[in-house]
């Protein structure tokens, strides 16, 4: 991807340009953004310009150019259940050539890991080090781009912090985080940091508008919503066309706590709880999003709600039927919810005082 590609962010480009004409690229570089800012292809580009835009970068085939980022070994099917990331490589570039405005959990959804957690693992620290030891094949530049390096295990950060402090001449560390409060100091103090901004409204709805086809009215609607991520942008402009499952779990939820259903919440609430821990946070995310929703309409603010057409009029129907203190007290249960579940609580447990609660206070 050339740096004429990028959405916005015209100051980054500029800079790292520079960097790379005058030599001055530094030795470990972490990227930090929320998700769908445009990191990835910030990246991608200042390889492509440290490289002579060589057509292999795109491709995600150069043989000088290595990545790693979070796998689980459980996912594997057949005998190598080694964990090697190199596996997972064509998913890999199928995932960045369709969408590199990706977050985690569109990457371990790509990889089949729904309901499973990534990590960066000691053996991968190995790998790495055995890679970046080696000559450049072609003669230049070393590099190795690593995707959310908050998910290292502590004994591979700790592996690979010399070689951030001390690498070896041509070789270069390109890290892209959304958790970099996650990542420990060390791993940190070693790095240049370059924080990537939300993309800019005029930038970001006009690429909405010509990639899908969108009047500006609607373009701009959806730029909104998303905060300047493109890769929010593409996923709710996905879930218009047909709401994810997290969407309608939890309607569902308030939908039956209102019709004052207990045995439909027992059976959605046991059915929650036999999904994996991304799904289960994906719910309760999800659900403080129509939260959020409801409140704003129910205070007559509906342009702030920024619920789409289609949704409108289902929200409008629940907020006028939920108790006006019910939201401060839903936010609370859901964020709890998420906390239990980061904390290993039995799900059952977690699910079913989510319910009741949201049963007797709605």
């Amino acid at each position: 991807m050339p740096y004429s590609d990028i959405l916005g962010h015209s100051e980054i480009v500029a800079n790292l340009r520079n960097m790379v004409d005058s030599g001055r690229v530094p030795h470990a570089l972490l990227f930090t953004e929320k998700a769908g800012y445009g990191a990835l292809p910030l990246a991608m580009a200042t390889l492509a310009h440290m490289f002579g835009n060589d057509p292999k970068v795109k491709k995600l085939v150069h043989p000088d150019i290595h990545f790693t980022f979070p796998i689980n070994t459980s996912t594997l099917t057949g005998g190598d259940k080694r964990g090697e990331v190199g596996q997972f490589y064509p998913l890999w570039r199928e995932l960045v050539a369709s969408n590199p405005y990706f977050g985690e959990e569109q990457m371990y959804r790509a990889f089949g890991m729904e309901n499973k957690f990534g990590t960066i693992s000691v053996a991968e620290a190995n790998s790495i080090m055995r890679v970046m030891s080696l000559s450049s094949y072609e003669g230049g530049a070393k590099v190795m781009l690593i995707m959310f390096p908050e998910r290292m295990t502590p004994d591979c950060a700790n592996k690979l912090l010399k070689n951030l402090e001390e690498p070896l001449s041509g070789s270069y560390y390109f890290l892209i985080s959304h958790n970099p409060e996650k990542i420990i100091p060390t791993i940190l103090s070693r790095c240049r940091i370059i924080e990537v901004p939300p993309i800019e409204a005029p930038v970001l709805e006009a690429e909405i508008a010509g990639r899908f086809n969108l009047p500006q009215q609607e373009a701009s609607f959806w730029a909104k919503c998303s905060g300047g991520s493109m890769g929010k942008a593409m996923e709710l402009i996905a879930r218009e066309e047909e709401q994810s499952d997290n969407y309608n779990v939890f309607v569902s939820i308030l939908e039956n706590a209102l019709k004052r259903d207990l045995c439909a919440l027992i059976d959605i609430w046991e059915q929650i709880a036999s999904y994996g821990k991304e799904k289960q946070k994906g719910i309760c995310i999800e659900g403080g999003e129509i939260l959020r929703k409801l409140y704003m309409i129910s205070l007559g603010m509906e342009e702030l709600s920024y619920a789409s057409a289609k949704e409108r009029k289902l929200l409008e129907d629940l907020s006028g039927r939920i108790k006006k203190d019910f939201y401060r007290k839903g936010y609370t249960y859901l964020n709890n919810a998420l906390e239990c579940i980061g904390s290993n609580v039995n799900p059952k447990f977690i699910f079913c005082d989510l319910c009741n609660r949201i049963y007797y206070n709605i």
